[in-house]
């Protein structure tokens, strides 16, 4: 069963990662390319707060937080089980920590767009 649950957080590495580009290239774009009053040269605070209260970009911002969050902790726990003797149960005790970490900075991020 361990082996398979190798795979699984090797291929969430991959997955994330091409998702990774694809929201950085959309955020890229909606944000330096679309946006009328920076090509204006006059962004202000109430544009941006005007497009963040869009629920499809809260949508693709939490997605974006989500994905980014998986892929560099997953990274992170990949670098450390691979580099470092550490037994099957300190294995599960440091995916159970980055698991609560990424849970709380999820929680923390998302509730940051409650509050607009």
């Amino acid at each position: 069963m361990s082996e398979y649950r190798n795979v699984i957080w090797w291929y969430t590495q991959r997955v994330t990662g091409a998702l990774l580009i694809v929201f950085l290239v959309a955020h890229f774009w909606v944000e330096h390319f679309m946006s009328k009053e920076l090509l204006r040269g006059d962004l202000t605070y109430e544009a941006i707060l005007s497009r963040i209260s869009n629920p499809l970009w809260q949508a693709i911002d939490i997605g974006f937080l989500l994905v980014a969050l998986v892929h560099g902790l997953n990274g992170l726990r990949n670098i450390v089980l691979d580099y470092s003797r550490v037994s099957p149960r300190t294995a599960q005790m440091i995916t159970a920590v980055l698991i609560a970490a990424g849970a709380l900075w999820s929680w923390w991020g998302i509730q940051a767009f409650r509050n607009l």
